[in-house]
Parts: structure tokens; C-alpha cells; sequence
């Protein structure tokens, strides 16, 4: 039932696709084979296939988590990308949401949804927008570290069931998808083309049994990614119960930690129902091991449209865990588009930083850089001159963040 944005015919830069192919159809073939790219790209002789995808970005701008200016925003954003709305008419709808592995820190007293998670207005505002273009209904889902599946598990993040479903003639829902929750199975889904170090990602079926999947990031620092934005984000679907920390020597549905020693350290293969992984991770090279994660993610789950929450959030450092070295900074920006890749480049040059870096260097200080590994393969632009951008422009929206620092090796 999950759909793939097609992009239409020609050369150029498209906007938001109108045709759309069953994303199960299109997960089951390219399980099969090599992900076939889609015509409307440029070929370029060093990108795997021999082609790159390529979508306008908007941004814009808004000073404060007021629930209408957001929506009016963001409403204009999504407009100026084109068929959002045929995208999601008569749709089902999943937003995976970044959230983070507690919910209950602050930042020196600040909450969390100002600091490190994505503020609940911009999801209910988005969730509004998207009810308004038709969709049948809306999935808010992340990985969370609580044994409730449904809405007490997003309570403390500040998402109320009661508040969204108001604002969106009751379309929405909250799942947790830290194990496979109330389906009888996961989804097994494979990394299309050459994978960087996962073959196939065992997942809650949320992410597959839906028509468009949309990442709502929150921009960040990240010391292993070099930002957090629409892409980082998918490191929260493999579920806790398959790749999670507590796990002892097999699958648990009660799991509910992080995936640090499966998906950063590499030092322990998840308890996937096949091999999932190809060997090539490198032990405790978070910088190493990040970076293709992201990659591979984001092959085996295209994401049909990026919405990323820049209004308030952190800058130096990724999260309250590290004290004194995490500054809050309030840019004021908004950003979507319906390429991930372009997207996430935007997002890096909005904060000041090139987002076709060389591998260890700023941001990327401590590894590899995801977005030009992500162009290589063939997933979108990353340089800036070949990206349409629109809205406020890049000029007014940039806001020099500061880098998060770099870590030695262990």
C-alpha cells in the first residue's frame, strides 16, 4: 500500500511527483533487483546508474511555535512545491517523527521539544495540512523507549492525541514502533544496489504497509552524522526488540533501549530473522559506521516528503547528555522538500556549513559525509548549485550554526 513518488519525464529539476507506484509493489521489486532510478535525472558519469534524482527545496521562516503562523508557513512552503496534495489525496500517511530515547530531560531547564525533539505545533500544523490535501489518515510513529505502543508513549514529548485529532477531524495516530507492535510480523525490506553495510532492515510494518512515508526532522548538530535532519531521522526505525541494547541473546518484544552497540559501535550483529549486515562496519567508528547507516536507510525507504523543525533547537552537540558542550540556538527556519537528499543539503548550507564537505571535515568533522555518499548512489543532489531552492531564499534563512566537536577515536 505505501507509495514511491515517481518523477515525471524530461531533464531539469521536477516538482513533487503526480504518479505514484505501490510502495510495497516498489519495495517488492526492488527487493528483487537494483533499484531501477527514475527518468527525470541527470546523468552524471560518477553516480552508481549513472544518474541523480533532483527536487525543488522551500524554505521559511517563523519566530515562535504559534499554532496558525506555522501552519500558514508551512502551508506556503508545501504550495510552492507543487502536487503535495496529489501526493497524499486519499492517502494513508506515515510521519516518522524525531523523537529521542527519553522524554524525560531538558537542557538546562529548557524542554526538549525547544532543544533536541521535533515541537509538537510543527507536527500538529503539518498533520493539518496534510488532512486538508485529503489524506485518510496520518501516523505519527517513532521508536520510544516505554512499554505503551499507542499515545501514553508520546505524552511526555508533548503530543496529545486529544489536541491533534482536533485539528485534524480525528485522521491521526500515535504508534510506537520500538518492536513489531500489534501486526503479527515485520517487514523485511532489502537495501536496494550496492549496500554500504546493511543488506535488509527488519522493521515494524508501519513503515511499509502505508501510502506515503514522510520524515519530520529536527535541525541539529550530530557528532557522528554531522547534522540531524530528514535522513538522520530514519535511525530510528530498526526496532529496539531486534537491534536494541537490552537485548540479551535473542529477540525480545520487551526491549526498548537504544541501538548504540548494533548501529554506532557495530560491536554486535541485531537479531534480525536472516543476516542483515555485510561486515564491512568498522568497530567503534562511529564516524565510519553513521554515516553508510543513514545511507542505507534511506535506499531501502525513500521517503516521499521531508519536513524538518528549525525553529528552536541545539547547536555544538547533539543532546542534553553532554552538558556544557550544548547550546540552544532559535534560527527561526523551516525547510521541506520532496527529495531527501536535496533537503538535507539545504538544511546544511542553512547552517552555514557545505553540505558537499569532504569526509572529515566540517560538519562531517569526525567521519563520512552521508549526503555526497547519498549522490554517489544515485539517491540526489547535494551540491547547492544544482538545487532549487524556494521560499525566503538561502540568504535570509542561513543562521551559522556552530559544529558539534570533534571526537577522538577510542
Amino acid at each position: 500500500m505505501k507509495t514511491h513518488a515517481i518523477h515525471g519525464a524530461g531533464p531539469g529539476i521536477p516538482k513533487c511527483p503526480g504518479g505514484l507506484l505501490s510502495r510495497r509493489e516498489f519495495l517488492r521489486t526492488t527487493s528483487a533487483a537494483a533499484l531501477a532510478l527514475p527518468e527525470a535525472v541527470v546523468a552524471e558519469s560518477e553516480v552508481e546508474g549513472g544518474s541523480i534524482r533532483r527536487a525543488p527545496v522551500s524554505l521559511g521562516l517563523c519566530a515562535r511555535y504559534d499554532f496558525d503562523a506555522v501552519r500558514r508557513e508551512l502551508g506556503r512552503m508545501l504550495e510552492a512545491l507543487g502536487s503535495v496534495g496529489a501526493l497524499v489525496r486519499r492517502k494513508h500517511v506515515t510521519v516518522k517523527v524525531n523523537l529521542v530515547n527519553t522524554s524525560a530531560e531538558d537542557v538546562a531547564g529548557i524542554p526538549l521539544w525547544l532543544t533536541v525533539t521535533v515541537h509538537p505545533v510543527v507536527a500538529r500544523a503539518l498533520g493539518s495540512l496534510l488532512v486538508g490535501y485529503g489524506a485518510r489518515s496520518v501516523t505519527f510513529c517513532d521508536q520510544l523507549p516505554f512499554r505503551a505502543l499507542g499515545p501514553e508513549a508520546f505524552a511526555g514529548y508533548g503530543f496529545d492525541l486529544a489536541e491533534f485529532n482536533a485539528a485534524m477531524d480525528g485522521r491521526a495516530r500515535f504508534v510506537n514502533t520500538r518492536n513489531r507492535g500489534l501486526h503479527s510480523t515485520y517487514a523485511w525490506v532489502k537495501v536496494p544496489g550496492s549496500p554500504e553495510l546493511a543488506t535488509a532492515w527488519e522493521v515494524n510494518r508501519a513503515y511499509v504497509d502505508t501510502d506515503v512515508l514522510v520524515s519530520l526532522g529536527k535541525l541539529k548538530s550530530h557528532v557522528s552524522g554531522g547534522i540531524t535532519a530528514g535522513m538522520k531521522n530514519l535511525f530510528g526505525v530498526p526496532p529496539s526488540s531486534l537491534y536494541g541494547d537490552d537485548l540479551k541473546d535473542e529477540p525480545d518484544e520487551e526491549a526498548k533501549d537504544y541501538r548504540g552497540r548494533t548501529m554506532h559501535d557495530c560491536t554486535r550483529a541485531p537479531f534480525t530473522s536472516s543476516g542483515s549486515f555485510n561486515g564491512r562496519s568498522v568497530e567503534r567508528d562511529h564516524g565510519f559506521n553513521v554515516p553508510r547507516f543513514i545511507v542505507d536507510l534511506n535506499a531501502a525507504f525513500p521517503i516521499d516528503l521531508v519536513v524538518i523543525d528549525g525553529i528552536s533547537t541545539i547547536q555544538s552537540a547533539e543532546g542534553w547528555w553532554l552538558g556544557s558542550m550544548v547550546a540552544v540556538t532559535r534560527p527561526g527556519v523551516l525547510i521541506a522538500g520532496c527529495n531527501a537528499v536535496c533537503t538535507d543539503a539545504v538544511a546544511a548550507a542553512t547552517m552555514g556549513f557545505d553540505p558537499d564537505a569532504p569526509d572529515r571535515s566540517w560538519p562531517f568533522v569526525n567521519g563520512a559525509n552521508y549526503l555526497a555518499m547519498a549522490r554517489r548512489k544515485g539517491l540526489g543532489e547535494n551540491r547547492i548549485a544544482g538545487i532549487e531552492i524556494g521560499g525566503v531564499g538561502l540568504d535570509r534563512a542561513r543562521f551559522g550554526c556552530q559544529p558539534t566537536y570533534r571526537r577522538r577515536a577510542s
